[in-house]
């Protein structure tokens, strides 16, 4: 059983390769002999190879923020499993409510990208969170235990120990402020009981960490909270102090 924290960084659709570069050498110098933390690194698709080159020595891992189902054929612009492992990727994010607003990705969709990528050995960050509109209407345990159900239908329980769920409310997602620690605590609490219920037998459940505007001033009171496992930050990853500042607090 992994008891590790995790802090994962995700760039989006930003930085070009000088910037990549130029912001792994100093992630590494900074965070390379850290233990009790693992941190994964998901840049854009284009500098997968980058990221991959300059951590190869490192304990960082490395993510891809997105993947498609299926192991080869038409898929114009997709990108599989198989392919990802192929480029040292050893974790996926998957269902980021970004891609489920702008894309259209529904919990089936999303379903079929956790299966197919646990099956292949790829470990997992899977999204899920409420939006102003549920949260206003008291639909946010409604809203997140769908997107858990649907997100996890059919996946064994031997294969848990590669999944990890990301709450992110959609509400603070930009906004430069967090959910307060009560909402925090509530939903996390929520979700690992939620967890228990739909895998009562399971010898491993996923670890879950919040993601939503996280910096380093807000995280020592965030990863305190019971069933806080790590952090899924944004835009503070892409500064080497902000980033390295939030995986010190996470293990201090």
């Amino acid at each position: 059983m992994n008891k590790n924290k995790l802090v994962f960084a995700n760039w989006k659709m930003n930085l070009h390769s000088e910037d990549v570069i130029m912001l792994v050498k100093s992630v590494v110098d900074k965070i390379n002999n850290i233990s009790g933390v693992d941190v994964v690194l998901a840049p854009s698709f284009p500098y997968l190879g980058i990221v991959k080159n300059l951590t190869k020595n490192s304990k960082i891992s490395l993510s891809a923020q997105n993947v498609f189902w299926e192991e080869s054929g038409p898929y114009t612009g997709e990108v599989s499993p198989e392919m990802l492992l192929d480029v040292g990727c050893t974790w996926t994010m998957i269902g980021h409510s970004e891609r489920r607003q702008h894309l259209l990705e529904t919990n089936e969709m999303i379903n079929k990208k956790v299966l197919s990528s646990v099956s292949k050995g790829l470990n997992v960050v899977l999204c899920v969170g409420e939006s102003y509109d549920e949260k206003r209407t008291d639909k946010t345990f409604e809203s997140i235990s769908d997107q858990l159900h649907r997100g996890l239908r059919g996946v064994r329980e031997d294969l848990l120990s590669q999944i990890v769920i990301g709450y992110e409310p959609i509400w603070v997602i930009g906004s430069g402020e967090a959910a307060s620690v009560n909402d925090i605590a509530n939903v996390h609490n929520f979700i690992s009981n939620e967890l228990k219920a739909m895998f009562p037998s399971a010898n491993y459940l996923p670890r879950i960490v919040y993601g939503g505007s996280v910096n380093r001033d807000n995280i020592e009171q965030i990863i305190k909270l019971d069933n806080v496992n790590g952090a899924l930050v944004g835009n503070a990853s892409m500064d080497c102090d902000k980033f390295c500042d939030i995986v010190l607090r996470v293990v201090k």
